[in-house]
């Protein structure tokens, strides 16, 4: 029997890059798993992936920058599955509402607007909160749930003109080390993932070889990490009865580049 055989798991941002990965991931180690993306197209992509291969999701176009929708999904969840177990919150849109960007823009931080500042913070650290909050009531009636958030370690460096961003990532790792203290006595776990993984959004900052060569150096693996493999991994693991001893980590997941 597979390691999360039957656990329902809702994964944010699941329409491309880590989060396409660790639906994947999770939907093979037995999870039925709940796609969830802004765009439709890529949210029926990834389902049709995990579905041609005869394992179990749904999907569910969402953004998290909304309660009531983020509410509507984890309910369609329950309906659909009956609970919900884990939820990874992912999603995280950059740029601003009128004009979206592919990787966080790179601004002085007085210079930052307004409209990006409130932008980053709703489809970054209100996504995870609003998430956490829908899912809480059916995680402390079964006393059991998995939460995983992601940071960054580029916010953990506090890497300069990328404020915004970085701003948010560092709420949502305190929001979770927050949630850890108080929701352990439900028998809720919540952990936060600092990931260095080849994404299109990083793809987006090294555009030629120099700059991939000089990004390889830093690594002291030599390579970047795995969507599927390495996120997707780490985060079964968290999601799986062995860790249901362990809340309130941040775990920096990019090959010892940070250390």
């Amino acid at each position: 029997m597979t390691k999360l055989a039957n656990k329902v798991a809702i994964v944010t941002g699941a329409g491309r890059g880590i989060g396409r990965g660790i639906a994947l991931r999770l939907a093979k180690d037995g999870a039925h798993v709940v796609v969830a993306s802004r765009s439709a197209p890529t949210v029926n992509k990834v389902v049709e992936e995990i579905t041609a291969a005869g394992l179990s999701a749904i999907g569910l176009t969402v953004d998290v920058g909304s309660e009531a929708k983020v509410n509507a999904m984890v309910a369609q969840t329950v309906t659909t599955f009956g609970n919900v177990d884990i939820l990874v919150n992912v999603a995280q849109s950059w740029g601003s509402p009128g004009q979206h960007a592919l990787s966080p823009p790179e601004t002085p931080f007085e210079d930052i607007s307004d409209e990006e500042w409130d932008y980053t913070f709703a489809t970054g650290f209100k996504g995870t909160l609003y998430g956490m909050r829908a899912v809480l009531p059916y995680m402390k009636s079964q006393r059991h749930g998995r939460i995983i958030n992601f940071g960054s370690p580029q916010a953990l460096a506090g890497k300069p003109h990328m404020a915004a961003y970085n701003a948010t990532k560092e709420a949502i790792r305190s929001l979770s080390l927050t949630a850890a203290h108080e929701l352990g006595a439900y028998g809720i776990t919540v952990n936060c993932i600092l990931p260095g993984i080849l994404t299109d959004a990083l793809a987006d900052n090294l555009k030629d070889q120099s700059q991939r060569d000089a990004f390889m150096k830093t690594l002291p693996m030599g390579h970047l990490g795995d969507p599927e493999h390495d996120a997707g991994g780490l985060v079964s693991f968290l999601a799986s009865d062995d860790a249901s001893y362990f809340t309130g980590g941040t775990l920096i997941l990019d090959g010892g580049a940070a250390h």
